[in-house]
């Protein structure tokens, strides 16, 4: 399998997941992106390689999300996340926050270089 066609698979899948999520039909979510359903289930099959416009309205029109919450899964509810983090970080020493922040940076590294 090339690397396009498990990118476009993992997409596909993707995409099935969020509209499910949501309680939506093909048919609701072609309906609200301006795709037809039959090229939504190729899409979430992974047979075709969506355009730039399509994961757009995808994104925006059809699953209400942001861009990169479909592409990247992105979760939505970032703020809550960052509020439970400042909870956990909330008292402790200068130095241990530092030092957390130090090692995200390094985990954000390494990860890049793995791509």
């Amino acid at each position: 399998m090339s690397r396009s066609t498990a990118v476009q698979r993992r997409l596909g899948t993707r995409i099935q997941s969020l509209r499910r999520a949501r309680g939506l039909t093909q048919d609701e979510l072609a309906t609200r992106s301006d795709i037809s359903q039959k090229y939504l289930s190729e899409l979430e099959r992974g047979e075709k390689a969506p355009s730039w416009e399509t994961l757009v309205a995808l994104a925006h029109k059809g699953l209400q999300i942001r861009l990169a919450a479909l592409l990247f899964a992105i979760d939505e509810d970032v703020k809550d996340d960052v509020s439970d983090l400042s909870e956990l970080l909330a008292g402790r020493p200068q130095e241990v926050r530092n030092d957390l922040l130090r090692a995200v940076r390094l985990l954000l590294r390494a990860g890049e270089g793995s791509k």
